[in-house]
């Protein structure tokens, strides 16, 4: 018999799985693992060039297929460092104390999650062309691939909090402009400079307050026409934390109450989901989180953990940007993506 005063949260995530069903991405059976539904744009392109290159062994056969990324980045793995060389793909993951997310695999560049955000303004009717800012691009490894492969066609930025990160793309990639912001706008570009943003895992980090202001200086920094992208924690995010535990971060580093179990964090999550369709709590403590270890005089009253429904992401956006495109578990294989464009 269940205890009336012990929360019964597996009858509850089971109601939540059904009520937000929508919101949750399934594949035979299973809640998704792994993206697939996305051409390798990016991926593609740094392929095309290196299959153009002299002396370069054993390289990939070039395919349309998304799991062409994980040809090219095994390749990378196992090639010895002459050959990385001969490639122009021999950048390193920074050491300890620069931010750096690792990916599926063990290398700098972060080939699939782009291919995602390239593949997602292409369906959404962008040519790629012109100014391009990775807002919160920390070391560059988005950058990376995009000085690699779009060159040519793209004049790249980007910003970060983290001075560290951001001295690292200035070191690694002279072809980035590459800039520190603080906390709280502005940027330092002029009206209308760019015609694409990207904020990938940025927005799943802010309160409502700074989740408001940001969007406003990203419109103000936006051509009429351009584009940006950006993710979002949603009911997916939820679901993979409940049926596969992850990630599985230390919930009780969050704000809201001193003694956060996995259960009841994600219950509480819930609640605020199903009653304001948001739902944040920021980190205790600076040390807490990698991202803002960098960031001079920085503060967490506005950076945590952030859950929105698409319903919160409208009410937040300025009336001059428009959602043209709204995917499920995108980028991460949990992270909602969102394309919208300036009026």
């Amino acid at each position: 018999m269940v205890n009336s005063q012990t929360p019964d949260y597996q009858n509850e995530f089971s109601q939540f799985l059904s009520d937000f069903s929508d919101y949750i991405r399934f594949e035979k059976g299973k809640i998704l693992e792994r993206v697939t539904d996305y051409s390798p744009v990016s991926t593609s392109a740094v392929l095309a060039k290196l299959h153009k290159i002299s002396g370069l062994r054993d390289l990939p056969d070039m395919s349309s297929d998304a799991l062409l990324v994980d040809r090219l980045s095994e390749w990378l793995i196992n090639a010895p460092p002459e050959q990385r060389e001969l490639a122009g793909l021999n950048i390193v993951r920074p050491e300890a104390g620069t931010h750096h997310i690792p990916g599926r695999y063990p290398i700098f560049y972060d080939f699939q999650n782009l291919d995602i955000v390239l593949h997602e303004f292409l369906e959404a009717g962008a040519s790629l062309s012109g100014r391009f800012l990775d807002f919160g691009c920390s070391s560059g490894r988005n950058l990376a691939v995009l000085d690699y492969a779009y060159s040519d066609s793209l004049d790249l930025y980007g910003s970060d909090p983290s001075a560290p990160s951001i001295e690292f793309v200035r070191e690694t990639l002279p072809n980035v402009n590459a800039v520190t912001n603080e906390q709280n706008p502005p940027l330092p570009f002029a009206d209308g400079f760019f015609d694409f943003v990207i904020a990938k895992s940025i927005w799943t980090h802010f309160s409502t307050t700074a989740a408001a202001k940001w969007f406003a200086e990203i419109s103000r920094c936006l051509a009429k026409g351009g584009y940006f992208f950006f993710s979002t924690h949603g009911p997916h995010d939820i679901a993979s934390r409940i049926i596969r535990n992850i990630p599985s971060p230390r919930y009780d580093r969050f704000a809201g109450d001193d003694h956060w179990t996995r259960d009841s964090f994600l219950s509480a999550a819930i609640k605020g989901l199903r009653n304001d369709a948001v739902f944040f709590q920021p980190f205790k403590e600076i040390t807490y989180q990698g991202d803002l270890k960098g960031v001079e005089n920085a503060v967490t009253d506005d950076w945590g953990v952030t859950f929105l429904l698409k319903d919160a992401v409208e009410a937040l956006l300025p009336d001059d940007l428009e959602i043209v495109r709204y995917r499920v578990a995108r980028t991460a294989s949990r992270h909602d993506s969102y394309i919208v464009k300036k009026r």
